[in-house]
């Protein structure tokens, strides 16, 4: 069994928490834009008040229910779920965004959640590893700071230092876990211990910007600075952005970025790799005047080695990596916005050589409800737990920890059209559909060698590449109320019709799945 998880993918999230700038991304789809501190310096300075002190924020409740999903179990037990074991959750947070500005040069920015809760019907069954199980009433506990930075717009740049959410592109490599989707919510983030400044090197007027940072990962999808892990990184960005955007700065920007990352593991493993990311999105008016048309894309390369999954026949693994997305679409202020998004991530057919070859994104890039965020996402926690289960071997297998996608696009290649009608000033009608295929076979690689042949999560066909196809339907409204204050809620919900990608060994295919969430909240 040692062997079992020595191919676990690893590097597919190395590529999570690489490379950020100070640059933040583009507004939100949803309806309820999250606050967020302001993109690079703009060229010029407006009189403003000397001290200023505002609290933005949200409170969020959410009722969640989700049909039965079949996973496997471990060999020989038949103590354990052959499914999920849930079907209902509530979850709540409350998020709060403080920042105090001083003159026009200097803030001081946090935000924190308090008292995200999680309450299921039932703790959802051996997916121990997955970083957020639903199986925990507070899963950051009572308080959870996401960031406390000081920034200073100095005579050379812009320099921050503390710890920040930090996002890159479209998101599918380095993710603040503060974009509000046009389906789901946002998760997790990326958070670091960071020191960087962004410069205009050409002077105020110049069109180019130069940023570097200096990173200790607090948390993301592999690391957690508290459980012992010691992640150090560099991060270098060049991008085209013009001087005179101000806040629609994260609409007009081409740049690319480099990361250099080192990985020390509580377990005594390491990691090594070189990340590079080339990013854009523009705005341009509509031809007729009265709307916008937008594009945006990212691609990016994983690099490197690791011996976090060694086994005994490779000590070390090499991280060879690809992924990536586009987006094109229109927007018409207070009628209708219409985007479709693609993208591909590399995957890994082989769990038993000596290069790990899956690319995931990260999680809070949030593509539809159901495929990647609930089905694909719980197969690989369970697979994680059947490769620690002490039934098959008294120790966990190298790696079984990073297993887990945690809900991001993992070896895959989608398709995800969407729209949102306005039906009036307060309430809009989303609809999206999700089309899914693997990249490679669809192997799981405990299953490898437990059965000693490739097959996929269910024990089936593995050459069986249709993930099928999704469809989502929403409402959402948004009601003013005095005092700066909104009153949000709506429904959302998804069907999905598996394709054989999903098939077990007998040839049977999933059941349709569905989820279907009410939503209701205040944001001031």
């Amino acid at each position: 069994m040692r062997r079992v998880v020595s191919r676990v993918f690893l590097a597919s999230a190395v590529c999570l928490a690489p490379a950020a700038s100070l640059a933040q991304t583009p507004a939100a789809q949803g309806s309820a834009t999250p606050h967020r501190p302001p993109a690079t310096p703009p060229a010029d300075d407006t009189a403003g008040p000397l001290l200023r002190v505002v609290i933005p924020g949200e409170l969020q409740l959410r009722y969640t229910a989700l049909t039965t999903l079949p996973l496997e179990t471990t060999p020989g037990r038949t103590d354990q779920a052959a499914n999920l074991g849930q079907n209902q959750f509530v979850e709540h947070w409350t998020r709060l965004r403080p920042e105090l500005s001083l003159g026009e040069h200097f803030r001081v920015v946090a935000a924190f959640d308090l008292a995200r809760a999680v309450v299921p019907d039932a703790p959802a069954q051996s997916v121990e590893l997955a970083r957020e199980p639903r199986t925990s009433l507070l899963p950051y506990g009572l308080f959870d700071l996401r960031q406390l930075f000081v920034e200073w717009r100095s005579p050379i740049g812009l320099l921050r230092v503390g710890q920040q959410a930090y996002h890159l592109g479209l998101g599918i490599l380095a993710n603040d876990g503060d974009q509000t989707p046009l389906f789901n919510d946002y998760r997790q983030g990326d958070l670091v211990e960071r020191v960087a400044l962004a410069t205009r090197p050409g002077g105020a007027n110049s069109d180019w910007v130069v940023a570097v940072a200096g990173d200790l990962v607090y948390r993301d999808r592999l690391v957690k600075l508290t459980d012992g892990d010691i992640a150090l990184q560099g991060v270098a960005s060049v991008f085209y952005q013009p001087h005179g955007c101000a806040a629609q700065c994260d609409r007009r920007r081409v740049g690319v970025t480099a990361t250099y990352r080192d990985v020390s593991f509580a377990n005594g493993t390491s990691l090594t790799a070189f990340v590079a990311d080339l990013h854009a999105r523009w705005h341009w008016p509509a031809p007729d005047h009265e709307g916008t048309v937008f594009a945006g894309f990212e691609a990016a390369m994983v690099l490197g080695s690791t011996d976090a999954a060694r086994s005994l026949t490779a000590a070390t693994q090499r991280i060879v990596q690809f992924g990536g997305a586009a987006e094109f679409g229109i927007e018409r202020d207070g009628r209708y916005r219409l985007a479709i998004e693609a993208g591909w991530a590399s995957g890994d057919r082989n769990p038993l050589d000596d290069v790990q070859r899956q690319f995931v994104f990260n999680p809070s890039h949030r593509v539809g409800l159901l495929m990647f965020p609930e089905v694909l996402a719980w197969q690989s926690a369970r697979s994680a737990s059947i490769a620690s289960d002490p039934s098959l071997a008294a120790r966990a297998a190298n790696g079984a920890a990073l297993l887990p996608t945690q809900g991001g696009v993992a070896g895959a290649a989608y398709v995800n059209p969407t729209a949102r009608v306005n039906l009036g000033r307060d309430v809009d009608l989303r609809a999206g559909a999700v089309i899914g295929v693997a990249t490679t076979d669809v192997v799981d690689p405990v299953a490898v060698q437990l059965q000693g042949a490739a097959r996929n999560y269910r024990g089936g066909d593995p050459s069986r590449r249709d993930l099928g196809v999704e469809f989502d339907l929403g409402v959402n409204a948004r009601f003013p109320l005095p005092g700066n204050v909104a009153l949000t809620g709506g429904v959302q919900g998804a069907v999905m019709l598996p394709g054989h990608a999903f098939d077990d060994a007998a040839g049977r295919a999933m059941p349709t799945q569905a989820l279907a969430t009410a939503r209701l909240g205040l944001t001031f």
